[in-house]
């Protein structure tokens, strides 16, 4: 256990000397303050109406849901990108930690730092904004995180991050250095804003899981549902949405994991 909290501190250090890894980092706190209040904030002094009111905050509440997981990934893309810039997997592929259990170990922690990051700023919404985040959803008011529990935030988050080891590999193993790293995250944001389509009435029934290509999906509309009281009969219940959402990105993560080590030449 000694080993191990010596590389982590290792990779906090490796981590924290880089300004968009900090960045990506303290992501979470900053959408917490984004869509926490300065949202809700706009809309009020802005004098939107109710409907311009009501698709900005479902906006804005989808946009803070779906990209928890996704930029931790990209946390871990960036590490991966920075050993294989300073040679860190050739060094690490002569020593008993092989490349594979080093990929591993610092996709653990990427993870947890998604789990952690997700809560605080999905249940820092709930305690601070809730209030805020009434709209009026087909003539009816809506608190979107009334009926949303903390012990279903946490089951959120920890299925969120599961996205994490598909992402970090997918960057690591096509990315040639960071620069075309952040670029990958830029084009990447567009995939895992589909999710934001499940808001139309249009894809409410079965055509909802054409959405189902992105693996963020199958949690995101979970939550979705039960913040808009949404039982319509082509819904799945909360356990299937957050069972397919773990085994889809986990049989993604280990394809991209293992496409990633045999890319480097090393074991």
């Amino acid at each position: 256990m000694a080993k191990y909290m010596k590389l982590l501190s290792y990779e906090m250090k490796t981590i924290l000397r880089d300004p968009m890894n900090v960045f990506i980092l303290f992501y979470p706190l900053l959408m917490l303050f984004i869509c926490g209040w300065l949202l809700p904030a706009i809309t009020d002094r802005t004098g939107a109406d109710a409907a311009a009111r009501t698709i900005t905050l479902l906006l804005g509440f989808v946009v803070a849901i779906s990209l928890g997981g996704y930029m931790m990934g990209g946390l871990l893309g960036f590490s991966l990108l920075e050993n294989k810039d300073e040679k860190t997997l050739w060094s690490i592929a002569v020593t008993p930690v092989t490349v594979a259990g080093y990929a591993l170990f610092k996709t653990v922690y990427a993870f947890f730092f998604s789990v952690a990051g997700t809560f605080v700023m999905t249940a820092g919404m709930k305690l601070f904004a809730s209030e805020a985040y009434t709209i009026d959803y087909g003539g009816v008011a809506i608190g979107l995180f009334d009926d949303i529990t903390y012990g279903q935030i946490l089951v959120f988050s920890a299925v969120s991050g599961l996205i994490v080891p598909f992402i970090g590999a997918v960057f690591a193993g096509f990315a040639r250095n960071k620069i075309e790293g952040f670029a990958f995250i830029k084009a990447g944001a567009l995939i895992v804003m589909i999710p934001m389509l499940a808001i139309l009435e249009s894809l409410q029934d079965g055509k909802q899981y054409l959405l189902g290509i992105a693996p963020n999906f199958w949690p995101v509309k979970a939550i979705l549902n039960i913040a808009l009281q949404n039982d319509a009969a082509a819904n799945l219940d909360l356990w299937q949405y957050m069972l397919i959402g773990s085994l889809y990105p986990l049989a993604l993560g280990a394809f991209a994991m293992r496409a990633f080590v045999k890319k480097t030449g090393l074991r």
